[in-house]
């Protein structure tokens, strides 16, 4: 930003107590409105209506445990290779019961990158269980153990709809095998101008417990913005938008109803900034259960010693 920038009023600049370590949660850095179209009219910010419904929080974590290589003596050829694992799992929350953790579900793979595969590791209790992928990228192998853990969330995320729990899945939608009316994506990070300009600048004046209208998103969805919690001083007015995502299987009514629920509920779940770096955008039961998620992984340190000491001792297939 020049010093031009900084003469004009009309630029402002604002903290953002987000955790860097997880990028930024509004860069716009793509900046071209991708294809949505209105789907109600243009009535200004609508209110949510809070509900007392069976709702679960679905959210994964993934570690890189070990990096690998193979090699082969005559003619120099190295090729990656990655242990990771996973877990998923959901808080589930029933009116006038305590919140629960459910479905937690922990996965182990060794990606193996260039087509290769050297087979799974076993020591100690511990299994990885061998994939491989074309490239032999490392960021690959990294991206791999990312999409296993998504297909694992989505997998959850539409076991727990069917049983009839409205389901907030956190990410988009297009990590799950098929659409279900009750499952619904929570994206926290807004990496890129999806609303036409006019649009686009009324989103950060959202009230806390208000939603956009909504529009489709492709045809098999419809997207709109909610404010769960304030920014707090100095912060940004993109802090606390979520951004919602809804299957159109069951028609426009019945998700302009579910996107009401869920803009007057969000906010009671609504991180607080003492408790979580990336309030209050990121909910309190999906920070809860990523501290459980940790816990089901177990120990960094005593899942690397296993799988080095698998290798070492030749326990592969």
């Amino acid at each position: 930003m020049t010093a031009a920038h900084l003469a004009d009023p009309a630029w402002s600049i604002f903290t953002e107590d987000w955790d860097p370590a997880y990028g930024a949660p509004a860069t716009f850095d793509l900046d071209a409105p991708d294809g949505v179209e209105p789907a109600e009219p243009d009535t200004g910010p609508v209110a949510g209506r809070p509900a007392h419904v069976p709702i679960a929080f679905v959210d994964g974590r993934r570690r890189a445990e070990l990096s690998l290589w193979l090699e082969h003596a005559p003619t120099g050829v190295r090729i990656p290779g990655l242990a990771g694992a996973y877990a998923v799992g959901a808080v589930t929350i029933r009116p006038g019961r305590q919140a629960a953790f459910s479905g937690i579900r922990v996965g182990r793979v060794v990606v193996w990158g260039a087509g290769a595969n050297a087979g799974d590791i076993r020591h100690g209790g511990y299994t990885w269980a061998a994939e491989s992928v074309a490239s032999g990228d490392p960021e690959a192998l990294l991206a791999r153990l990312q999409d296993r853990m998504r297909a694992a969330e989505g997998e959850l995320a539409l076991d727990s709809a069917a049983r009839g729990w409205t389901t907030v899945l956190d990410g988009p939608l297009n990590r799950i095998r098929a659409m279900h009316e009750l499952a619904i994506g929570y994206v926290k990070t807004h990496r890129r101008q999806i609303l036409p300009d006019d649009d686009h600048r009324l989103v950060p004046r959202l009230a806390v417990g208000q939603r956009t209208r909504l529009y489709t998103a492709g045809s098999d969805r419809y997207t709109c913005y909610v404010r769960v919690g304030s920014p707090g001083p100095g912060g940004s007015p993109w802090s606390g938008i979520a951004r919602l995502d809804f299957p159109a299987v069951a028609g426009l009514d019945a998700v302009a109803e579910r996107a009401d629920l869920l803009a007057g509920t969000l906010p009671a779940y609504a991180g607080a900034p003492h408790r979580d770096p990336r309030a209050p955008v990121n909910l309190t039961p999906v920070r809860n259960l990523e501290a459980n998620l940790a816990r089901q992984l177990g120990r960094v340190e005593l899942a690397t010693r296993a799988a080095r000491t698998a290798v070492i001792s030749g326990a592969t297939r």
